[in-house]
């Protein structure tokens, strides 16, 4: 047992990988474009101060009953202490909203919106920031050179516009810092205690356990090493539902739509392999093996530069057919038209369906990014991809060494992973409109 234990928390702390797909806004954006009323401006953005204040009985409604939730799952999520409930008489409503679900306090959580690529030529007619100004994080390739506008209560913009920005926000830096161990002050006191896996020394490492859902291991995992189900995507997606509910039926529009937002950044993550498995392509018996080898070093390493290429290349292939590169064009095909999307999506669900889906294409996905990518880039384990500065340039690389063949291959398995994201977006959205409505 406790060599398993070693692996799978040894996988977790040297791969520290905890992001999914690059840049959620413009992966989901070519899907909400499509559909003319979503486009439509007409909402009016309001500081998170101004829904927090007008329904703050409300909302401490809301968060009581998804601690009653919370509370019902048993081991899986830790409480809020009591000293950090929402008190709907507290002097700094906005504050003891903000501690009272818990995410990162530094952040400003202002109005704004992503310029998408379709909007760039008319950039240079808005004051725009970028992401530094957005976040504590480094930006890294698929951000650093987005531009973003500050909204103002004068301006209107469309429920599109929120809610692929609000999809991408949680990588901002929202799940940094929580866990006690984190260094921080409100890690200190919000109750999560010890970080049950990633890397806490990353700048975005401790977001892990937020962002990554291991909800089908096998027994023997599960007995073996328990933190990895301690995991809180489903606990975000079903608190941003709430909190969305209460603000479509009080006319809190803006706040709906940023919400259900939020919650999408996490279906995403799930959508990608890398996150709802810990060791795509490897059984337990084959983990206990590469144990008794020596070579359980060498086996993580290959899961995170395998995780790290996707990424990169996911990001560079979306930003070339974005461009309006006509060879990418299959990308926006895809992203545009959910197939077979389901008519709604849950909270439930996503944990019981979609998290299923995502664990049943992982060997696949992980197989094919061995065969087509360079071997040095995924097999060998003295590399380290991550930081390497080859990301960028990723798709070049790949089409060098194996020729259009690989890059059609990898196009081929990326595509069936983004549809999987598409049909499962859609359903959300198809939700996010039911809450409206209501």
């Amino acid at each position: 047992m406790g060599t398993l234990r070693y692996l799978t928390l040894g996988f977790l702390l040297v791969s520290g990988q905890s992001q999914a797909w690059s840049d959620h806004a413009s992966l989901v954006w070519p899907l909400l474009s499509t559909d003319a009323e979503l486009k439509a401006p007409v909402l009016t953005p309001k500081p998170l101060g101004d829904f927090v204040e007008q329904q703050s009985q409300a909302i401490a409604e809301v968060l009581e009953a998804h601690e009653q939730w919370t509370a019902a799952r048993g081991m899986d999520y830790a409480l809020t202490p009591q000293p950090l409930r929402f008190d709907p008489q507290s002097s700094n409503l906005t504050r003891g909203f903000i501690q009272a679900i818990r995410i990162n306090p530094t952040l400003s959580y202002a109005p704004y919106r992503q310029l998408m690529a379709s909007e760039l030529g008319a950039a240079d007619n808005q004051e725009t920031v970028g992401w530094n100004d957005l976040s504590f994080l480094d930006a890294g390739e698929s951000h650093s050179s987005i531009p973003y506008v500050l909204l103002a209560a004068s301006d209107l913009v469309s429920p599109a516009h929120v809610l692929a920005t609000a999809s991408d926000e949680p990588d901002r830096g929202m799940d940094v810092g929580l866990f006690a161990d984190n260094g921080t002050p409100f890690g200190a006191i919000y109750g999560f205690g010890q970080q049950p896996f990633g890397n806490p020394n990353l700048s975005y490492g401790s977001q892990a356990p937020f962002h990554m859902g291991f909800y089908h291991l096998d027994w023997l995992t599960k007995k073996a090493q328990p933190g990895l189900l301690n995991t809180y995507p489903i606990w975000r997606i079903a608190l941003y539902d709430r909190l969305a509910e209460l603000a479509f039926t009080t006319g809190n529009d803006y706040w709906g739509w940023r919400f259900m937002g939020w919650a999408l950044h996490y279906i995403g993550d799930l959508t990608q392999p890398y996150h709802a498995v810990p060791l795509p392509g490897v059984s337990t018996v084959s983990a206990l093996w590469l144990v008794i080898k020596g070579e359980t070093n060498d086996a993580i390493q290959l899961v995170s530069n395998r995780h790290g290429v996707l990424e990169s290349y996911q990001y560079q292939r979306l930003s070339t057919a974005l461009s309006g590169d006509e060879a990418s064009g299959v990308w926006l095909t895809t992203l545009s038209n959910a197939e077979s999307a389901p008519a709604e999506l849950s909270p439930t669900d996503v944990q019981s369906y979609l998290t299923l889906e995502s664990v049943e294409a992982a060997t696949a996905l992980d197989t094919a990014l061995a065969m087509y990518v360079p071997s040095r880039y995924v097999s060998d384990s003295s590399f380290e991809w991550v930081g390497s500065g080859l990301e960028g340039d990723v798709a070049n690389l790949i089409r060098s060494d194996g020729g259009d063949e690989a890059i059609h291959q990898l196009d081929a398995i990326v595509t069936q992973q983004l549809k999987r994201f598409v049909r499962f977006a859609q359903a959300w959205v198809n939700r996010t409109k039911k809450h409206n409505q209501e």
